[in-house]
């Protein structure tokens, strides 16, 4: 059995630099508007709300 190390916190670190990166923001306003348009984006988003 291989066991492997993971960091969960420098694994949650690199996603939000890729994401931070990826959408172009230069303050967290926008980056926050950023992530906002992309969830809307999702089929996620588009799913019924549940009571």
């Amino acid at each position: 059995m291989i066991k492997k190390k993971f960091d969960c916190v420098k694994f949650k670190d690199e996603l939000f630099a890729k994401a931070w990166k990826k959408s172009g923001a230069k303050d967290f306003r926008e980056y926050v508007s950023y992530a906002n348009a992309q969830a809307r984006k999702s089929p996620l988003f588009k799913m019924p709300a549940y009571n």
